[in-house]
């Protein structure tokens, strides 16, 4: 929504209904909302949402404005090596809630690292019995640090053609991950910038 139409939204909502509006949404576009209100109103709001998911909003909330901490949805798939692509399809059909968006399988060792990529095409022509980490190639996986800036950010998705990162902590544990449809997001915030500028306008 335009911004000025979802503050109106929001303003008009019970706090009840805007706390199970915000539960549904993926953690960046959770915090997206909630980085507008008032702390007063925030606070009220997140009393509302279920204790895992208000944790991780008030994680996604503690990283600076602008990085990839923000920007990132903590909504991620990722598996161990050792597991099978049958196994992998198995959990993906589970009723377990999965990201609204994904575009690869991340691979992880036992201490959350990321070891490599698997994009869903190579993934679903495997047959069954494959093991993950067979598929991983030889190609650099690019890892995204939680307090890159979103302009570095979207640099890396256009100068490496990315559809998707990790996004990792100061441990190089997987902590999330960034789509290229939150990157042109990015991209559009900062060409209207841009342009305010050049005008002269903040």
């Amino acid at each position: 929504l335009d911004e000025d139409v979802r503050d109106m939204i929001i303003e008009a909502m019970p706090t009840g209904q805007l706390a199970d509006a915000v539960s549904e949404l993926d953690t960046d576009d959770a915090a997206f909302v909630l980085e507008d209100m008032d702390e007063e109103a925030r606070l009220e709001v997140l009393a509302e949402v279920p204790v895992a998911e208000r944790l991780a909003l008030l994680s996604a909330l503690e990283f600076d404005d602008e990085t990839a901490g923000r920007l990132m949805q903590r909504e991620v798939f990722a598996a161990p090596s050792y597991w099978t692509v049958g196994q992998i399809i198995d959990r993906l059909r589970s009723p377990e809630e999965l990201p609204e968006k994904f575009y690869e399988v991340f691979v992880i060792d036992p201490a959350f690292k990321v070891t490599g990529a698997v994009s869903l095409s190579q993934f679903l022509r495997a047959p069954r019995e494959t093991v993950i980490g067979d598929l991983v190639g030889d190609r650099e996986l690019r890892r995204i640090p939680v307090d890159m800036d979103q302009e570095e950010v979207a640099y890396l998705f256009e100068k490496y053609n990315l559809i998707s990162a990790p996004v990792v902590d100061a441990g190089d544990r997987l902590v999330g991950m960034i789509t290229v449809d939150d990157v042109v997001e990015i991209v559009h915030e900062e060409t209207h910038e841009d342009m305010l500028a050049l005008a002269g306008v903040e």
